[in-house]
């Protein structure tokens, strides 16, 4: 086996420490002299957004541009790639939660393309090498977008939420300030604490992993065990926020070239629909997935309790209940289960399962999740 990636696609530049969201202007102006800088709310009641702003200097022509909230759709992508045409951006810079990376990561990438967004998302072989450089500094350690090729989207029309994915769409540039996860609501960083754990966890089991994407894995394995709790009950722990933020970030690098799992396949589907969120949806179908799975992952099971002193079921069940968490899909009924089987059988997640998925077993894990 191969210890690389047959194709290995990282940031070209990373910058790490406290207060460095502040040396993005510098780094833009690399790119260009005219950007977009993408956020969310919570970065402009804050006041961080204006310190960005007046630390870029005159040299730089910045227009902001709010991301409303929650998950991206193809229409925001929509907005967003015709702002940048208007301002003739040269970058596009994301500074927010996964949601605002991935907003901004598929504009960018979409920018000169002439067909909409939702045409892309369900015909990804049509679309050719952005122009357009991406910065990417994540106010949450979680998805791990900042690091990946990936952009998650849904259609609400559709109800469908499925990725766009393309080489050209790794961010040029990478902040990771600790600073700025100081503010993020304690549900925030439990969601997405969980989605980052899952993700290195399912990168690690995958049937694509190798040696170095593993390595990354394992790693992140570790430091999001001892921080994440620490992180949520204290968020202004910048010790903890730091280790999160890079566990968060080198998983992203791990799956972004192992890819996934069921337990992926399965949550994008049934947290669009319940409108539950992610990292949330991820935890509730572990407990389904690892029984599934045992006899395909027991080896790296005992490998995680013998190197790493980590029980993962039980872990993420303690994580649960001192996050005060709960399974949002208990009781509850799929009303078009021949869609959600379809959804997740097609998943590029579902598909890098060390075991292969049929239908009756996506029957079989949904009837175990919803049971509670």
């Amino acid at each position: 086996m191969s210890i690389l990636p047959k194709n290995l696609l990282l940031p070209q530049h990373t910058l790490t420490g406290a207060g460095s969201v502040l040396e993005l202007g510098s780094i833009a102006s690399g790119f260009g002299k005219r950007g977009i800088l993408v956020h969310g709310r919570s970065l402009e009641r804050s006041g961080i957004l204006k310190n960005i702003t007046s630390a870029c200097g005159a040299d730089l022509s910045i227009r902001s541009y709010c991301h409303a909230g929650s998950e991206p759709t193809v229409y925001e992508v929509d907005a967003l790639r015709s702002e940048i045409k208007d301002f003739a951006a040269k970058w596009v810079a994301a500074v927010g939660g996964g949601s605002v990376i991935d907003l901004a990561k598929a504009a960018a990438g979409l920018a000169d393309h002439t067909e909409s967004t939702a045409f892309y998302q369900v015909t990804p072989s049509e679309i050719q090498p952005s122009t357009i450089s991406l910065l990417a500094a994540p106010t949450t350690a979680g998805t791990g977008s900042e690091a990946t090729v990936v952009s998650v989207l849904t259609n609400p029309d559709k109800r469908l939420k499925q990725s766009i994915r393309h080489a050209s769409q790794m961010p040029k540039a990478v902040i990771l300030d600790p600073q700025l996860l100081s503010s993020c609501p304690p549900a925030t960083i439990a969601a997405a604490g969980l989605d980052a754990f899952i993700q290195a966890f399912e990168s690690y089991t995958s049937r694509h992993a190798v040696p170095f994407t593993r390595s990354l894995a394992e790693c992140a394995i570790e430091r999001i065990a001892a921080n994440l709790l620490s992180l949520y009950e204290n968020p202004e722990d910048t010790n903890a926020a730091a280790e999160m933020l890079e566990a968060s970030y080198i998983t992203g690098l791990a799956f972004s070239h192992s890819r996934l799992g069921i337990v992926h396949g399965l949550a994008h589907p049934l947290g669009v629909r319940f409108k539950a969120a992610h990292g949330l949806a991820c935890a509730c179908s572990l407990p389904a997935a690892l029984e599934y799975n045992k006899d395909y992952i027991q080896d790296h099971l005992n490998t995680l309790k013998t190197r790493c002193n980590i029980d993962v079921n039980t872990l993420v069940s303690n994580w649960m209940q001192k996050m005060q968490l709960q399974n949002p899909f208990t009781g509850k009924t799929i009303e078009d289960m021949d869609e959600v089987v379809r959804e997740v059988l097609n998943s590029g997640s579902t598909k890098a399962n060390p075991r292969e998925v049929t239908a009756d077993d996506v029957h079989w894990l949904t009837e175990r999740i919803f049971e509670g």
